[in-house]
């Protein structure tokens, strides 16, 4: 095969490259590093999972090749958006733990970018294990399985750690109330904030990001501020309890 004829064999599978708007993401990526990314870097990493089936995930590491006209048709990212991304996502690692070997082991999850600018394409090696938390390869990972195409049309920035969270818990089993309950400290956590009273909580973020599922997701939540009184005076608000409620479906009742 000549170069002329490898490259346009490689032009050609980018071209077909699919576009999978379902996959089934590990809960341990919900869990951990979705938390350390911005609503853009968010776009990027859920827009890979969904281009994922040439990787070979034998190999300890595999490049991935993007087309990046599909990439901003479907994330409605930039260049320069995407590029900023993708370099953030080298700063950031996910943690394995094997504790019956008491080994911890640290994985970048973007190690090696290439921007080809006049093909319009960029190339990005990524680890295995990374890869394996981003779609279900039949691993010893729980998943949750999500609509892709959902979340790249989210615009508020907490609506992207939101509703991966709500698709985990409307998994549970039906015996279980799909619910969550979070203390201030659990919720400033979750959205990267440092919000000092449930009222900022709810007001910055609860009912905006309420009132986008609610018009643009098949999967919405209620939510109940819980108060305690501890001691004289009136009680305090300690903690909010998220309910699940998939569209025209109610999940269960506050108690």
């Amino acid at each position: 095969m000549t170069p002329r004829e490898l490259r346009e064999r490689k032009l050609k599978e980018l071209e077909e490259q699919k576009f999978k708007p379902h996959q089934r993401i590990s809960n341990n990526f919900i869990n951990s590093a979705i938390l350390d990314l911005n609503k853009n870097a968010l776009k990027t990493v859920f827009y890979l999972s969904t281009i994922l089936d040439d990787f070979n995930f034998k190999k300890d590491i595999d490049t991935l090749e993007i087309d990046l006209r599909k990439m901003f048709k479907h994330t409605g990212l930039t260049a320069d958006i995407v590029k900023d991304n993708l370099k953030a996502m080298q700063k950031t690692s996910i943690t394995f733990v094997n504790e019956k070997e008491e080994i911890e082991e640290f994985i970048v999850i973007i190690p090696r970018i290439e921007f080809l600018y006049g093909q319009n394409k960029v190339k990005i090696d990524i680890y295995s294990k990374i890869a394996k938390l981003f779609i279900d390869v039949k691993e010893n990972y729980q998943y949750t399985p999500m609509n892709i195409k959902t979340i790249l049309n989210l615009n508020n920035k907490h609506s992207f750690r939101l509703l991966p969270v709500l698709n985990m818990l409307s998994r549970y089993d039906d015996h279980v109330g799909k619910r969550k309950k979070y203390s201030l400290a659990d919720i400033n956590d979750m959205f990267g904030t440092n919000y000092k009273r449930f009222a900022d909580i709810k007001r910055s973020i609860l009912e905006p990001v309420k009132e986008e599922l609610d018009n643009g997701s098949s999967l919405t939540f209620v939510y109940q501020i819980n108060s305690e009184k501890l001691g004289a005076g009136r009680p305090k608000a300690t903690s909010v309890t998220i309910d699940v409620v998939e569209k025209n479906h109610y999940q269960g009742r506050l108690l």
